[in-house]
């Protein structure tokens, strides 16, 4: 099933609510394995196009005065981005951020295509495009510095390696100011630009910085975990669902990072079973709660993967341990009340109103939902709703590692 929220205001997407607050509980087991990327942070040619623009983005606006420099550097950018989006979709390109607006404008009938701060290519370019959504994983990963996305020595060298066989000035004029890219130019441009930004040794490099991590950050596993990645690659292991991936890892895993995704899977269980009540109770508007508990008995449940503890030090672990122990007893009246008492303090925490309330026997739903079903007992065990960044991590490794193992 997809997961149910994304983490941070650098991964999530406009709507994401997350009525429980979950975000916190599972980025701080999530952290403690991938410490530099995001949910949405997979893939490496978004990185690598990433680090040219800011490369000659500072190569433009540097030297600028101290009260300009970032805001020139930003706005070239993001012209940048659209030029680059243009010339990877005219070469095949299908992981272009706003690649649905790229592509109506490059099916149009018009003879040029904009490039300015206007002709933007998602509704806000700089917080759902590469600047927003990439240069956090770049600074986390040691490649870029500082709010103005500054590459560090090694990102640099990146960057230069990328740009090695590009004519910079030309490409300048592109997008410098605002102007427009002719079809021509569009041909002629894509395929050196195309091959400038996937180039094997970068690409190589790339990978290898953005599963390593940094040594200095609290997810001291991550080299572990890229020991154990490349590992499974090798032996043709890293395949299956997002579960069988976890479970293969803990197989050749190290003692710490065994711990450490020991703990990811047992809280991931209980977050599972306390979204399936909580989602369910938003189908049950002026439902008595006698009902609905009665439905989920009918479910016929078995909780005994639930754990018999949660990890210390974690957030919301009280709220976690009732839900978790009123599941584990068969009590799904408590376990009710429990999700809805949660959702009323993460609501109230944040100066909302709580999306679901008992009034006396009967539930009050402010936000409803028409889609959300109970989950079938095998679900409870197996369903992943959140990735830990595991998700974007596995997506590289295997994009990429296998591709030079292959």
């Amino acid at each position: 099933m997809p997961f149910l929220s994304l983490l941070d205001d650098r991964a999530k997407p406009k709507g994401s609510r997350d009525p429980l607050g979950f975000e916190l509980v599972w980025t701080h087991f999530g952290r403690k394995v991938v410490g530099n990327l995001t949910t949405i942070t997979s893939s490496v040619e978004n990185f690598t196009v990433a680090l040219l623009g800011f490369y000659w983005a500072h190569q433009i606006h540097g030297n600028a005065d101290k009260d300009s420099r970032e805001r020139l550097i930003r706005e070239t950018f993001l012209r940048y981005e659209q030029l680059a989006a243009y010339l990877r979709h005219q070469a095949g390109s299908k992981e272009i951020m706003g690649i649905t607006r790229v592509h109506k404008n490059m099916t149009a009938q018009a003879e040029s295509l904009a490039i300015s701060l206007k002709a933007q290519i998602l509704s806000n370019q700089a917080s759902y495009g590469l600047w927003g959504l990439y240069s956090s994983a770049l600074k986390d990963s040691g490649l870029a510095e500082g709010s103005d996305r500054k590459l560090t020595a090694e990102g640099k060298t990146l960057a230069e390696t990328i740009a090695r066989d590009l004519n910079a000035n030309e490409f300048f004029q592109l997008f410098k100011v605002d102007g427009h890219l002719s079809r021509d130019e569009c041909e002629r441009l894509a395929p050196e630009f195309w091959q400038a930004t996937h180039k094997d040794v970068v690409r190589q490099r790339l990978t290898h910085i953005l599963l390593r991590g940094r040594q200095n950050q609290n997810a001291s596993v991550q080299v572990d975990l890229l020991s154990a990645t490349e590992k499974l690659v090798r032996a043709g292991r890293l395949t299956g669902e997002f579960a069988g991936k976890i479970n293969e890892v803990q197989s050749v895993a190290s003692p710490e990072l065994q711990k450490a995704l020991d703990e990811i899977q047992r809280v991931e269980r209980v977050l599972v079973a306390a979204n399936n009540v909580f989602y369910y109770l938003l189908t049950q508007d002026h439902r008595p709660v006698s009902s609905v508990v009665e439905q989920l008995d009918r479910q016929a449940y078995q909780y005994d993967h639930l754990p018999e503890t949660l990890p210390q030090g974690m957030t919301r672990r009280d709220a976690l341990c009732e839900i978790n122990d009123n599941l584990r007893t068969g009590n799904h009246w408590g376990a009710v009340k429990a999700v809805a008492k949660l959702n009323a303090d993460v609501m109230k925490a944040r100066g909302g109103a709580p999306w679901v309330t008992c009034d006396g026997d009967t539930l009050n739903v402010k936000v409803k939902s028409e889609t959300a079903v109970l989950r079938s007992r095998e679900a409870l065990l197996d369903d992943w709703d959140y990735d830990y960044f595991l998700g974007s991590y596995f997506r590289i490794a295997k994009a990429n590692l296998e591709e030079r193992n292959g």
